[in-house]
């Protein structure tokens, strides 16, 4: 079946329904395809909690924001990336506003109301929880969005390859893409001049060890490098560091953040030694490098993982009231699901969590400019790479670098979904030749796929599935060394042979043979991409841990991954990197040190004195006055504000 449009949008989460939104009313004609539900993306598991700038501060300016994401990402992002989110996260965060989502409003500002403290990494608050988020905020977003833009979608669709041809100057252009229709049982062609990548992250190579949607098998990236694109930092995947081990049902699924442990929490491995404190002052990354140490010495608990220990800020005896409402009310969905998967003693704080990293985020990705038009050249320059390939959300590398900031992907999604549709629907606008279109490049494509149905064979892609899962976790997991990264790719190569002995059906309508060998095909190519960019990383950075070697000075010169397929194998280089300042990082480093300092100072208070403090602290930064907390008579229950406390 052929079709023919200006911008074809590729998954339907944040980032891809501001692409399509955008493009829509820039004027294209945009087809919009994802292989789930609409906004049954990443997007359906987000806590609702937005970065807006100088939400919570008024010094809070966009070189802040920009220097904050630089120095958190080890120097990695693109400077002309993170500024672009810091300058436009203001406007995009009224758009999604505008498309549903609510925030919590300050009683004493009447305007959007920050989180208390600053969250995960972030240097000043600027962190906005809403009542909606989600699938409630999905659906919302969506309602307004097909409600007026002219937009065509269809669900249930694979993105089998993009389809480019050459310029005469040998760089690639876009012409088009083949996508599988489950739900009709066809193969669909697409013509256009522009295609947005928005179609998610890796997790899944992870699972169960990973709190994301289990159709993230990393088919953004392999699809675009199959198709010649530039990966950058593909290394670099963010853990959260406090997710739950056990029952089954709940295991990799949220517990909490650095920041919800408070001024008290510490972590602790099997021995109840402190691996960690300050734990409310740590980025992600550093919190799960503590845990996967200590499991990789011997000291982790029984589940693989380590202890969060708050119960220093529950047993404060007036403090501990205002702390349990914080934790509460600073990450609902999470704490439901420690309520659920603990104990009593355990969801009161009373008792030790046990927690282990859970792989969450892409920080890399397809390497693209602000604009998020896919670049890359020889030795690193900047320079067109795929012609009418845009990028964004999970599937973009270049803003995160070495660490993400907490509470950034619904604005990056708004932010770079908006600036992906937008030069998306330029380019289309003054792209030519169309006409001429070589069908046959379609065809070849297509021939690949009719061979792949009904084909014989004694393995099935969903077995084989389980087996790379286990095998990512273990050698290209949240603790890594040369030894296991080689193993990985001897693993992947081994593997790559057996796709031609997999069984598949001669059904055409939801073939789910075909579709796993697909999903199967793309975490292969997809870890082998993250396992030469992991290699080439030969120190600790970030989300990248490696327990044979140093963690990287934050005063060494950084440099970027760059990956890309060449000929049967995979081609890796270094970028150079930008630095930040000496000045700047020496200010930083201190600030951070003094920061560290002083909870340990806190930690170490007599309890009277410490619990006096910590009193003050929760009342200012939860704007509470003394007629809003009451106790029940011959009751163990609070209220704080509206908020009741068990």
């Amino acid at each position: 079946v052929w079709e023919q449009y200006d911008v074809l949008v590729v998954g339907s989460g944040g980032s891809g329904s501001n692409a399509a939104e955008t493009a829509s009313e820039m004027g294209a004609s945009v087809l919009l395809v994802t292989k789930d539900p609409l906004s049954a993306s990443d997007t359906k598991i987000s806590e609702g909690i937005a970065t807006v700038r100088a939400s919570g501060s008024a010094d809070d300016s966009e070189d802040a924001l920009s220097e904050n994401l630089q120095l958190a990402g080890g120097d990695l992002p693109d400077v002309n990336i993170t500024s672009a989110f810091a300058k436009d996260s203001q406007r995009a965060y009224d758009k999604v506003r505008a498309n549903g989502l609510r925030p919590k409003i300050s009683a004493i500002t009447k305007s959007p109301d920050p989180l208390p403290l600053p969250m995960g990494g972030h240097t000043k608050r600027r962190s906005i929880g809403h009542k909606n988020s989600g699938v409630a905020f999905g659906h919302a977003n969506w309602n307004s969005i097909v409600k007026d833009a002219k937009i065509d979608y269809k669900e249930d669709c694979w993105l089998v390859d993009i389809i480019t041809e050459n310029n005469k100057d040998d760089t690639k252009l876009i012409v088009g893409a083949l996508i599988y229709d489950a739900q009709r049982g066809e193969l669909l062609a697409v013509i256009c001049a522009s295609i947005v990548v928005a179609s998610g992250g890796l997790s899944t190579i992870y699972f169960p060890k990973t709190d994301t949607m289990r159709g993230n098998t990393g088919d953004s990236y392999a699809i675009a490098a199959r198709a010649g694109a530039e990966l950058v930092d593909m290394e670099q995947i963010q853990f959260l560091p406090f997710c739950l081990t056990s029952p089954p049902a709940f295991e990799g699924l949220l517990g909490g953040e650095p920041v919800t442990a408070s001024y008290l929490g510490v972590l602790r491995d099997k021995n109840k030694k402190v691996i960690l404190d300050g734990v409310y002052l740590r980025t992600r990354a550093e919190c799960s490098a503590a845990i996967m140490k200590a499991v990789e010495d011997g000291r982790g608990t029984k589940n693989g993982g380590a202890y969060l220990d708050m119960t220093a800020n529950k047993r404060a005896p007036k403090s501990g009231i205002y702390f349990m409402s914080f934790l509460k009310g600073s990450l609902p969905s999470a704490y439901n699901n420690v309520r659920q998967a603990m104990s009593k003693r355990e969801s009161q704080c009373e008792d030790l969590w046990e927690v282990r990293p859970s792989a969450h985020y892409m920080m890399g990705g397809i390497r693209v400019d602000e604009n998020c038009c896919s670049i890359g050249g020889p030795k690193g320059l900047k320079q067109n790479g795929i012609s009418g390939l845009f990028a964004a959300g999970q599937a973009m590398g270049g803003l995160f670098g070495a660490n993400r900031l907490g509470s950034t992907s619904l604005t990056e999604g708004a932010v770079f979904g908006q600036r992906a549709g937008k030069n998306a629907a330029i380019h289309a606008r003054n792209i030519s030749g169309m006409n001429s279109l070589n069908k046959r490049l379609f065809i070849e494509k297509a021939e690949r796929v009719n061979s792949l149905i009904g084909q014989k064979g004694h393995l099935h892609a969903s077995r084989i599935k389980l087996t790379v899962q286990k095998e990512c976790w273990e050698n290209l997991g949240p603790i890594r060394d040369e030894e296991r990264l080689n193993k990985t790719k001897l693993f992947i190569s081994k593997t790559k042979k057996k796709l031609k002995n997999i069984s598949i059906s001669n059904s055409v309508k939801w073939n789910q043979g075909l579709i796993e060998y697909f999903e199967l095909e793309n975490m292969l190519d997809t870890a082998e991409l993250m396992a030469t960019a992991a290699l080439e990383r030969d120190g600790s950075l970030g989300g990248h841990v490696r327990a044979d070697r140093p963690n990287i000075s934050l005063f060494s010169k950084p440099y970027s991954t760059i990956v890309k397929f060449f000929g049967a194998g995979v081609n890796v280089t270094r970028l150079p990197r930008k630095q930040t300042e000496f000045k700047k990082l020496i200010k930083f480093k201190v600030e951070e040190q003094k920061k560290f300092l002083g909870a340990r100072i806190l930690r170490l208070m007599p309890m009277s004195l410490k619990d006096r403090v910590l009193e003050r602290r929760y009342k200012k930064i939860m704007n509470i006055q003394k007629s809003s907390i009451a106790v029940s008579p011959g009751s163990n229950e609070a209220a704080v504000g509206d908020q009741k406390i068990l």
